[in-house]
């Protein structure tokens, strides 16, 4: 069976599978994002594929940066450096002898959400990715919503009041404010079994499973803001789903109840009236998935 390759680029790590034209994932690997520059990463993608058994039909790539619409020069990537201007995917086609797809990363994720994840079937999907910062993208139509500079679904530099003033939504919401909050608090001298020094979005999700009244509170307070910014997608796109994902939004348990309770109080009411609100089901491989949903789609 013909296979693709399926890339996910981030800040911090990159990851790497095949990837079937029926969406069923193999031979996954990970390893720290080589950040001396783009040639560096195109090196790694390419000692991944000549591990594999067959060579690939072309390359989907999902990538935290700015895409030049036509040319998929990249324009910005903040986490990424040296790769602005890159001409990153002439550099990996050049080296791997295939074609090749690039994303943005939040675009990525929604398409492989609506490919294989929580959204397959839906024809207009909003999904959400939480972690360190906050992303997305939006399928409309069944179509995904590029907007003219391929970022529609940025939601993450939405406006929001915040204790200090207003401030974006990835400022307010992601795991960065998380730890910053529970931080501030125990500064104050709240009470809770956390420590300053330790103070991750995980060990506040962690803390308030075991009832840690500080984690609960702090729990709460970002799960209103990210009902808020839910909200917004819901009055903004009319979806019939929305899905949450990153290591953040993918805490159901925890998030869910209050962050649907947020979002339907303040949505516009007809599109909040039966819109559905979960958890992505793919995890981290939705990059992949929607990378290669990207690739088949221009090269199969």
């Amino acid at each position: 069976m013909q296979h693709l390759l399926a890339v996910d680029i981030g800040g911090t790590k990159i990851a790497c599978a095949r990837v079937t034209r029926d969406g069923v994932l193999s031979d996954k690997r990970q390893r720290p994002t080589d950040l001396s520059g783009p040639g560096a990463v195109v090196e790694q993608i390419v000692a991944y594929a000549r591990a594999l058994p067959e060579r690939p039909l072309a390359a989907g790539v999902s990538l935290p940066a700015v895409l030049e619409p036509g040319t998929d020069r990249v324009v910005w990537a903040p986490n990424l450096p040296g790769w602005e201007n890159a001409p990153f995917r002439e550099m990996l086609e050049d080296r791997l002898g295939a074609p090749a797809a690039l994303e943005y990363d939040g675009h990525a994720a929604v398409l492989g959400e609506w490919w294989r994840g929580a959204a397959q079937g839906y024809q207009h999907v909003a999904s959400v990715i939480i972690g360190t910062g906050i992303g997305g993208g939006i399928i409309t139509d069944g179509r995904l919503w590029l907007g003219r500079d391929r970022l529609a679904g940025a939601s993450g530099w939405f406006p929001m009041a915040g204790p200090d003033g207003l401030d974006h939504w990835e400022n307010l919401a992601a795991g960065p404010a998380i730890a910053r909050r529970a931080r501030r608090m125990l500064e104050a001298g709240h009470p809770s079994a956390l420590r300053p020094a330790s103070v991750t979005a995980k060990a506040v999700f962690d803390a308030a499973r075991q009832g840690d009244a500080l984690a609960r509170q702090v729990v709460g307070e970002i799960a209103a803001f990210i009902g808020q910014g839910i909200a917004m997608i819901i009055s903004l796109a009319n979806p019939e789903i929305v899905v949450l994902g990153g290591s953040v939004g993918r805490q159901g348990d925890l998030l869910l109840d209050p962050v649907r309770e947020t979002a339907l109080r303040w949505a516009q009411p007809v599109s909040a009236r039966d819109v559905v609100l979960t958890c992505s089901t793919l995890g981290e491989e939705a990059g992949l998935l929607g990378a290669a949903y990207a690739a088949f789609s221009r090269f199969a």
